[in-house]
């Protein structure tokens, strides 16, 4: 069974990019989950679901502590339709057979936010949500270590100076 990520990395990144599971990129998680599927048919499914859902800003809110104990420092993303609808089609294209993680934290329960891992952002900083990656959560069975397997671009250069939120 493979363990995946869908991410929006902070900075974009490329496929191929791999790192320890401690150096996380900044980056707003969208959907974990485990499946039976191969990568490739996860990408498939995810790539016409979130391009067009890409291209947007988001800011950054406070502070708060997220995970079992409460020990995971976070930035809280302020939440806006589009990033909800990105995250929903994310859980919607993985399908009936994935097994999502922390399903009490997603669908009306998202609540996005990035983890203080290798740095951290500070409130009102904003994040131009234009790239969603999977990410392979043990590439060639490693749980020591993160791959990015694939990611979408869905905006345009021109897009860069979209006003925050932006339809």
């Amino acid at each position: 069974m493979g363990a995946f990520v869908v991410v929006v990395f902070v900075q974009p990144v490329a496929a191929g990019l791999t790192f320890e599971r401690s150096q996380w990129p900044l980056h707003i998680t969208l959907a974990r989950f485990d499946t039976k599927e191969s990568a490739d048919v996860v990408m498939g499914r995810l790539g016409p679901a979130v391009t067009r859902h890409l291209g947007f800003r988001v800011r950054i809110g406070g502070d708060d502590y997220f995970g079992r104990n409460g020990t995971v420092h976070v930035s809280l993303v302020e939440p806006v339709p589009r990033l909800q609808r990105l995250h929903e089609e994310c859980l919607a294209a993985v399908g009936p057979g994935a097994h999502v993680l922390s399903p009490h934290h997603t669908g009306r329960h998202f609540r996005p936010h990035v983890s203080h891992t290798v740095g951290r952002l500070q409130p009102g900083d904003e994040v131009l949500v234009r790239q969603a990656a999977l990410v392979d959560m043990r590439p060639d069975s490693d749980s020591r270590f993160r791959r990015v397997l694939g990611v979408w671009d869905g905006t345009a250069e021109a897009d860069v100076n979209l006003p925050l939120n932006a339809s």
